[in-house]
């Protein structure tokens, strides 16, 4: 499950997650666009707080960069 998924069943904005988070909204959104990958900690933190295990995400920018 891509984070965009994970944030809207877990009925979340970005505005939300990042309060929940505290990672910053403009950061969620560089995630779910695949322009930045996250952190081992910043995937562990976005994960727990949208209700999911640490490795429950699947991250788009590390898939990218596996397939090039």
């Amino acid at each position: 499950m891509l984070l965009r998924e994970a944030r809207e069943r877990a009925g979340l904005s970005r505005e939300g997650l990042a309060r929940r988070s505290g990672v910053s909204a403009r950061q969620i959104y560089d995630i779910e666009h695949a322009l930045c990958s996250p952190r081992r900690a910043t995937r562990a933190v976005l994960a727990v707080a949208v209700g999911l295990p640490r490795d429950g995400i699947a991250w788009p920018a590390q898939a990218a960069r596996k397939a090039a």
